[in-house]
């Protein structure tokens, strides 16, 4: 298996907290191979940045065809650009390559001093912001980047209006890192003009250099080990909030602390569609970690079949029929389960509430559209599906009963537009999340899947036809629940 290369392209902190000597061990870290490409060689201390110390054209070329003579990059991540040549440079090294670019806007240095050119700045906004895959500024870089200069501290809000600014301008899509603000939250924002999330997480204390650039390469990896960019958004936070959370102390400054350490639930973000939903946690009540054998059924009679069968957690999944059908098939499920067993009703919340279910589950866009205080607060359990990182995140966010992952295996019970996870991702939620939150995996699980997945020690899997289009439900039900002892 080749390690995946990723070509480096910014400035030399001669102290080692940022730029490339940051870029180089986040790479690392991720399993890629760092290319390293400088554009400069800064002259920079805590009192600021006194020299750019930008290569000729001639060096950085040179440099660059060393770089690839042997190696082929799978995706770039770009920061500081000295010189209208070297931005020239950059824009025909995108050009050749093709591959995800993801470019951070270093215009200065945080702590002050030399600032670039504006002519680098006009030539990144009119030419380079068409040909990146993400741009990731931080506050002080969005407001000069969308020339704002009475913006001392913007809300939330105005974050998606100058999201949308830079995206008007030819922009595919931009990360705003909002650990600048005055705010108990170290919230960024997202936005690709199909999707726009908020993602946060308790801010830290103190002062770490190198952030800016380790989030742009972990990104930059992520997309190199074929992640979705809203994956590598949140992988890349996590990375951010633990290499924060542990920082370690160089001379004067915190640097980001790195490493190949499966990350923590403490460290992964929440993600919320609206700024008035950060920092909102719902507190539904519990089920059990183990909810072991959990068939997902489309009628009332099937609900009667398996809880005679010792089944004891059942989704009611029913599509397509009218409110009344609805009403009675509902009512009759609830009807024929007492209080040892947990029957969640699948996207009906209202009447779930009605009618005194065990609980509710939802996927994602159905979230969108429920009352989840509602939910709450009539004291219903709430399940909720999830196929991706980001969508973790959003889970993470609303802290339900229990998570569900799917589709684990290729499953033919509907049209699935996301690729199956495998049992090694069932392995890594279920570390990652512990006892916090029961897990559920579902999607193409038989008995032999089943068997493989309890050594994962997943509390529970989910499946339709292997019980449902079963020869013999009762056979099929009775071997799935032995392998789960």
């Amino acid at each position: 298996m080749v390690k995946p290369a990723v070509l480096l392209i910014g400035g030399l902190d001669p102290q080692g907290c940022a730029g490339i000597s940051a870029d180089i061990q986040t790479t690392t870290m991720h399993g890629c191979h760092p290319v390293p490409l400088i554009t400069c060689l800064t002259e920079q201390t805590r009192a600021g940045l006194t020299a750019i110390g930008a290569l000729s054209q001639a060096q950085f070329m040179g440099q660059y065809h060393s770089c690839v003579a042997d190696i082929d990059v799978v995706a770039i991540k770009i920061g500081m650009i000295p010189t209208l040549e070297i931005a020239q440079c950059v824009n025909r090294i995108i050009d050749h390559h093709r591959v995800p670019v993801v470019l951070d806007p270093v215009l200065a240095s945080t702590s002050g001093g030399v600032t670039l050119p504006q002519e680098v700045q006009d030539y990144i906004v009119d030419t380079l912001f068409a040909k990146v895959t993400l741009l990731t500024p931080n506050l002080p870089e969005l407001l000069q980047l969308t020339h704002q200069t009475d913006l001392n501290d913007p809300d939330l809000n105005v974050l998606k209006q100058l999201s949308e600014t830079l995206l008007s301008s030819g922009l595919n899509a931009c990360l705003i890192k909002g650990g600048h603000a005055d705010s108990n939250w170290a919230t960024d924002y997202f936005n690709d003009s199909v999707d726009a999330f908020y993602c946060y997480h308790p801010k830290s204390q103190g002062n770490v250099r190198g952030t800016g650039c380790v989030t742009a390469s972990s990104i930059a990896c992520l997309l190199a080990l074929g992640y979705d960019i809203r994956d590598s958004v949140v992988l890349a936070k996590a990375y951010i909030n633990r290499g924060i959370r542990l920082a370690e102390k160089v001379g004067c400054y915190s640097v980001i602390f790195h490493s190949q350490a499966d990350m923590q639930l403490v460290d992964m973000p929440k993600l919320a569609y609206s700024a008035q939903l950060i920092g909102k946690q719902f507190q539904f009540a519990s089920c059990p970690k183990q909810l072991g054998i959990y068939p997902v059924v489309d009628s009332s009679d099937w609900v009667d079949k398996l809880v005679n069968e010792n089944i004891t957690t059942i989704q009611l999944r029913i599509k397509n029929v009218s409110d009344d059908v609805k009403y009675s098939e509902i009512r009759q499920a609830v009807a024929y389960c007492d209080d040892s067993i947990a029957l969640f009703i699948n996207d009906y919340w209202q009447l779930a509430i009605e009618l005194n279910a065990y609980g509710v589950h939802l996927g994602q866009e159905d979230l969108d559209d429920a009352s989840l205080i509602e939910i709450e607060q009539a004291g219903l359990r709430l399940g909720v599906s999830t196929h991706s990182y980001w969508e973790l995140a959003r889970a993470l966010a609303i802290n339900p009963s229990y998570i569900a992952l799917g589709p684990v295996f290729a499953t033919t019970s509907k049209q699935m537009p996301w690729t199956p996870q495998g049992i090694e991702r069932v392995k890594q939620w279920t570390q990652l999340l512990g006892d916090r939150y029961p897990l559920v995996a579902i999607g193409g699980i038989n008995q032999q899947r089943a068997q493989q997945l309890k050594q994962t020690g997943v509390g529970s899997v989910a499946m339709i036809s292997a019980i449902t289009e079963a020869e013999d439900y009762v056979e099929a039900t009775q071997q799935l629940i032995a392998c789960w002892q």
